[in-house]
């Protein structure tokens, strides 16, 4: 059975599903004046991390910090600024830097890096960089890789809230900050494939882990939830076989602009849950209802 004959598990909750951004979503219709935000894993002009950056840019956020193993090229930090400019917003102050997540010492050095420069104020915080291994079963890879997957995507996601989530504490109880952090996850998180396993089960581990977070913090001021960036062809999938990768249909300021819009304001009753950015968010939002009281888009397991 080859990858594209496997079966597929439908994930969507709501009936209608975007493939690009469209105007509900739309940056321009969002005011983040004055707020600071965070991206991490924002190297890629092609990368969900850049183009929620361009979403933050455009929707006027006043600071934009951007971070990546690779580091952030000087041209993409001149086209995120000419970003806000385009759309009529002024110039974001950008901080970029090479940061490794999976290291407490790279996380940390770049924390000081964005509090000194940001007045130790941070609103939104998007935790989007990832690590995905080769497909190949787990006697047939290579163990340093597979285990990198974990480092990357949970290790690293502990790294940058104990950086960064006392300054979004801090700044939602000093100044009225928004207090969000975004955990970008995947829908491979609900499904089982031969080979990715390491990748898949890592992004199930930050589903529940972002759902424990807001659980011990939401009283501090924290609101935490999952996102599901669709299913996107960029750098990171250059590890998923070729007929997989050219299957993938979703762009990627679908995803940016979403997140973006998920970030605006604090919809505290979201917290926890996992949405999927090709979702409706008109139609999601006229369920909140349903999803609430029916304790939906949470883990859990039926006896």
């Amino acid at each position: 059975m080859s990858f594209a004959d496997q079966p597929v598990i439908r994930r969507d909750f709501t009936e209608k599903t975007h493939f690009t951004s469209y105007p509900f979503i739309s940056p321009l219709a969002q005011d983040f004046s004055g707020r600071h935000v965070l991206i991490t894993g924002a190297a890629w002009e092609d990368g969900v991390g850049y183009a929620t950056a361009t979403a933050f840019a455009r929707a006027g956020a006043s600071a934009i910090a951007v971070l990546d193993l690779h580091g952030i090229s000087d041209d993409l930090v001149t086209r995120l600024k000419a970003a806000a400019v385009e759309a009529g917003r002024p110039e974001p102050q950008v901080v970029s830097g090479r940061v490794d997540i999976s290291r407490w010492e790279s996380v940390a050095a770049f924390k000081e890096t964005v509090s000194e420069a940001y007045g130790h104020r941070l609103d939104v915080l998007i935790n989007n960089a990832a690590h995905q291994e080769p497909y190949s079963s787990i006697l047939d890879a290579d163990p340093d890789v597979y285990w990198k997957t974990w480092e990357v995507n949970v290790h690293g996601l502990f790294n940058m809230t104990r950086a960064f989530l006392p300054m979004l504490i801090d700044t939602r109880a000093k100044h009225d900050g928004l207090g969000i952090m975004i955990n970008v996850a995947s829908s491979g998180a609900l499904s089982v494939r031969k080979g990715g396993a390491s990748y898949r089960t890592s992004k199930l581990a930050v589903l529940r882990w972002t759902e424990a977070l807001n659980l011990e913090h939401g009283d501090d001021g924290l609101l935490s939830f999952c996102v599901n960036p669709g299913a996107i062809k960029t750098h990171m999938t250059i590890n998923e076989p070729a007929e997989v990768r050219e299957m993938l249909p979703h762009k990627p300021e679908m995803a940016g602009d979403t997140i973006a819009w998920l970030a605006a304001e604090r919809r505290v009753w979201m917290g926890g849950r996992y949405i999927s950015c090709p979702w409706d968010m008109e139609e999601l939002m006229d369920r909140k209802d349903e999803i609430v009281e029916g304790n939906k888009l949470r883990l859990s397991m039926n006896f």
